[in-house]
């Protein structure tokens, strides 16, 4: 129950903000000694003890690059493990907090994407676009991330309000290059759409499907 005000809530109290356990934790490690790099670090409660820290953000890296690629995993790290060690300073219900595991590798917000035989637009989610051959209909609204880590919680949507909307296999399949299909955020779409169906719901269903249709392909069965 100590740790509850500072966890995602999907359902927050009446005339609460949507974020305000991400400030609370956010003022929390302040308190400790540790400055978050992402300014909207978030906890998730997976199960019983065990909880998921979203709480790094790394700035002015290509994923193009291994070595920087690799610095900010480094980086990324270490700076999580100081989170933690902070936090069990304080005592109380995060006196034997410790860290399960870290991921392999940092996650890439965006980099290259491949020119599919559709490419989803801007205004596909405006208008809600349907598809005859739909792998995921997306629900996630638009969510840019700023590169200028002096911006205070720098989200938003530039205006755009999308509305569920169809993802077809085509914009999974590469025009230019035989053989070559791609899930998640690198299919074919515009700066926009691509910061709406880059999450892992979407990513999950789209993979499904280049695995099945890749499975089909290779089998012979065209249904």
């Amino acid at each position: 129950n100590d740790v509850r005000p500072y966890t995602n809530a999907r359902d927050p109290e009446p005339g609460q903000s949507r974020i305000i356990h991400k400030d609370r934790l956010r003022e929390l490690l302040d308190s400790a000694g540790t400055s978050p790099s992402y300014s909207l670090p978030t906890l998730f409660h997976v199960r019983d003890d065990l909880f998921m820290l979203m709480s790094n953000h790394e700035y002015g890296k290509s994923a193009l690059d291994a070595d920087q690629i690799t610095q900010a995993t480094l980086h990324g790290r270490a700076e999580v493990h100081a989170q933690v060690q902070a936090l069990r300073r304080l005592g109380g219900a995060w006196e034997d907090v410790h860290i399960v595991a870290t991921s392999d590798q940092i996650g890439v917000r965006e980099a290259r994407r491949i020119h599919g035989r559709y490419t989803v637009t801007t205004q596909d989610l405006v208008s809600g676009a349907r598809h005859p051959d739909a792998v995921s209909r997306c629900h996630f609204g638009v969510d840019i991330h700023t590169t200028d880590p002096a911006q205070d919680k720098g989200l938003g949507n530039d205006g755009i309000r999308s509305v569920p909307y169809d993802i077809p296999l085509r914009a999974l399949i590469a025009k230019d290059v035989d053989g070559l299909m791609m899930a998640g955020r690198c299919i074919s779409g515009d700066f926009f759409a691509h910061a709406s169906y880059r999450v892992t719901a979407e990513a999950v269903p789209m993979g499904e499907a280049a695995g099945r249709a890749a499975a089909q392909a290779a089998t012979g069965i065209n249904d």
